[in-house]
């Protein structure tokens, strides 16, 4: 009797569906792959493990997907949506789309005698999910409106309207997204014309605009003066003709408004009201902060660099590791939109305009401080201020001695991540409240590393010195080893170091990383470019870069590595421009992310994109070498040889430079000077003697000869020797393009993109 009591029972659950979209075009071991992927992201999440050890949840297998019913509260579906949301932004290959709604259940037995659910509340929240697309979480009206009680939740929530479901139902959708969840695009079952929705705190306007419905107004109130003025106008004048010679109006008074100036004063109000309301609407939609054309995210923030006040320019490295450190614990929140340091340098602390700094940088918030040190003493002043009202949200003083330097960063980011009321998960408390060295030293010398790393070029080899020094005085100091492999890994492009040489110890170092700390994103980063670079394995760099952006969703490098490099390489171009964009959108003012970008528009073959960001980075540096390589290189593979010529010759190279002697020999004999290459064949074998020589550049001076065996031989001997930075692209490579169905070729393309053991 208690069994048919419970089956019968109707409760009111919160019920969270989701699918994978394009399931049923997956293979079916793809598709297997896929569930038990989208399962451990779901049962990792905290929203799961709390209901679930609580009691509250059911979790339903749907053949695609899953829907979980919660018994708790509204807010536990959501909570658990965004939770999926930010894990799944590190995993783009697993799209995924969320439907939500709360409504009555009914517990039942299947066909197998087990208990299921079953209920308006399941059907309604499965209605919802179908209207979306892949990265949507699309809740009711119901649940938005329960939502929109509490204001943390409001700036999520956006009106999309009514939609007709199936069997003639109509729900009420409502998109929730942020910066760094959901899906911002209106879904494409709604149409375009949904794209401008309001918030479903506020009320979207169906009818005709103000000024539109003036004009409708004054011919309505125009017709009826014509009709009025047809029927009574021999009565009115009579009575007027009366009026005038029974009295006339004294010069000093006001003569009574006859029925057309009545009529033309009560229009003109009209038009007037209708006016103002419409410029009003302007105005206050003209004073939303916006960056590039989109809102400015309202968690966004930039941490500037700090003042040093230590009198000793020797710690300024200090200074700005202090800025950096709590840059690096506030990126690991995904709730927040955090600028990478790469941008922030370019503006000092307490700057006279922050509100352009921040409109520059696309960001809401700014964070100022100041750094003093004084042997074992530290005092660290720092302030949040809101860059658009320039209102001052938090300030504070730490004294403190230098070993307690990593609880004050940590306790800094957590302020101000409190502040800006951003969700942290349980593990980005850990991550930012982690301490990677107890030696006050070794955090010196691994701070002057950082500092030489940021300078790039031979600066690189003093990085090294650092941080084999740091490592010296904390063999088990993970973030010194993802230095050393980081910088190891830049060798060959700023110094022109042989990648056979330093991989290897690049490699090392990154493992060894990963060993000491698990959750250091950027050892995971190093991990991915090296899997790339040298083992030529696009599957696995993809999923190290993708596990460092799990662990710091605001890490700009990550982004812009595994876009350009192995996304591309698998023409994966949905994906890597999206990760493109975003790296730049996190760091702004990178010229190399912005060029990074241009090429990977390039290699989908979308030229107007890429020179439209190649302009971009050139503004900001024109005198970027590397800017001006790739600019030429796209300008060539679009037609225009003599602006590649230009951009080739302003371009300036190191001595003996392959590239430039390659590129500027290749593009001489596409335009028949064909003996240049030839010579350039000759200079190449020469250098080769004396210095590492890439044989895809060979391979770019044979096929303008139109010698395509001896190109394929170059690239195969590319493939074999491990220059993975370009034979990874030879699926996309417009430069090689002479080369494609020919089987040599196709068959090396095939070895380059096929998953390695």
């Amino acid at each position: 009797m208690a069994e048919e009591q419970k089956a019968k029972r109707l409760e009111i659950a919160h019920v969270l569906f989701m699918d994978i979209v394009g399931y049923s075009k997956l293979l079916t071991d793809e598709q297997s792959e896929a569930l038990q992927e989208l399962n451990q992201v779901v049962r990792s999440t905290e929203a799961v493990r709390q209901a679930d050890a609580a009691g509250e949840l059911t979790v339903l297998p749907t053949g695609d997907g899953m829907a979980l019913v919660f018994t708790g509260s509204v807010e536990e579906p959501v909570e658990c949506a965004l939770e999926i949301s930010r894990a799944l932004r590190a995993q783009p290959s697993l799209p995924v789309r969320m439907g939500i709604h709360s409504g009555p259940i009914h517990h039942v037995k299947d066909a197998n005698g087990r208990e299921n659910i079953a209920g308006v509340g399941i059907n309604i929240a499965q209605r919802v999910m179908d209207c979306g697309d892949a990265g949507h979480i699309l809740v009711s009206k119901r649940v938005a409106d329960d939502l929109a009680q509490q204001r943390r939740w409001q700036p999520y929530l956006h009106e999309l309207g009514d939609v007709e479901v199936k069997h003639g139902a109509v729900v009420s959708l409502v998109n929730l997204y942020a910066e760094t969840i959901g899906n911002p695009m209106p879904p494409t079952r709604l149409g375009k014309t949904r794209g401008s929705s309001a918030r479903s705190t506020g009320r979207t306007s169906k009818g005709l605009s103000p000024l539109a419905l003036a004009i409708f107004i004054v011919a309505v109130l125009l017709l009826a003066l014509a009709i009025v003025s047809v029927i009574f106008a021999p009565a009115i004048m009579r009575t007027l003709d009366k009026h005038r010679s029974a009295t006339l109006p004294q010069p000093t008074a006001t003569a009574p408004p006859s029925l057309a100036e009545t009529i033309q004063s009560a229009v003109a109000k009209q038009i007037t009201d209708e006016l103002q309301g419409e410029l009003s609407h302007k105005k206050n939609a003209a004073v939303q902060p916006t960056v590039g054309g989109s809102p400015i995210a309202e968690k966004s923030i930039a941490v500037l660099p700090f003042d040093n006040l230590s009198g000793d320019p020797d710690n300024a490295y200090f200074c700005e590791g202090v800025q950096d450190e709590i840059l690096t614990r506030l990126a690991k929140v995904a709730d927040l939109k955090v600028i990478s340091r790469t941008s922030t340098q370019r503006f000092k602390s307490a700057p006279s305009d922050l509100r352009e700094i921040a409109k520059q940088l696309g960001v809401m918030h700014i964070v100022e401080g100041s750094v003093q040190k004084a042997n074992d003493q530290v005092r660290v002043n720092v302030q949040l201020i809101n860059a658009m009202n320039d209102a001052h949200l938090w300030a504070e003083t730490y004294d403190r001695k230098l070993t307690d330097i990593f609880s004050v960063e940590s306790e800094i980011a957590k302020t101000i991540a409190d502040t800006l009321q951003a969700k942290l998960t349980g593990a980005e408390k850990q991550m930012m409240a982690a301490q990677p060295t107890e030696d006050a030293v070794a955090h010196e010398l691994y701070l002057k590393g950082r500092h030489f790393w940021e300078l790039r070029g031979d600066n690189l080899l003093r990085a090294i010195e650092f941080y084999n020094q740091a490592i010296a005085r904390d063999p088990k100091y993970a973030p010194a080893y993802a230095g050393l492999g980081e910088t190891y890994i830049l060798l060959p492009y700023y110094t022109g170091a042989n990648p056979k040489e330093v991989r290897p110890k690049a490699r090392a170092a990154a493992l060894k990383a990963v060993e000491l700390n698990p959750v250091l994103a950027e050892a995971h980063n190093a991990l991915g470019k090296i899997f790339y670079t040298d083992d030529i394995d696009l599957q696995k760099a993809i999923r190290e870069h993708q596990r460092a952006i799990e662990l710091s969703p605001n890490y700009a490098g990550a982004h812009h590595w595994v876009g350009n490099g192995p996304l591309s390489g698998l023409g994966r171009f949905e994906e890597a421009i999206a990760a493109g964009k975003r790296a730049v959108e996190l760091d702004p003012l990178s010229v190399i992310n912005l060029v990074d970008l241009a090429s990977t528009y390039m290699y989908a073959r979308h030229f107007k994109e890429a020179e439209a960001v190649m302009k971009k980075a050139l503004e900001i540096d024109p005198t970027f070498p590397y800017a001006h390589w790739t600019y030429g290189i796209l300008l060539q593979v679009s037609g225009d040889l003599e602006g590649a010529r230009t951009q080739y010759e302003t371009a300036h190279a190191r001595e003996n430079d392959p590239q430039a002697i390659a590129l500027r020999a290749q593009l001489s004999a596409t335009m028949g000077r064909r003996e240049e290459a030839t010579q350039a064949l000759v200079t190449l074998e020469e250098l080769g003697k004396h210095r590492y020589v890439e044989a895809y550049y060979r391979a770019l001076l044979h096929i303008s000869l139109g010698q395509k065996d001896a190109a394929i031989s170059a690239l195969e001997q590319s493939y074999a020797e491990r220059d993975g930075d370009d034979i990874g692209v030879i699926k996309v490579d417009p430069l090689l393009d002479s080369l494609r169905g020919e089987p040599r070729f196709e068959a090396l393309v095939q070895k380059v993109i096929a998953p390695k053991s």
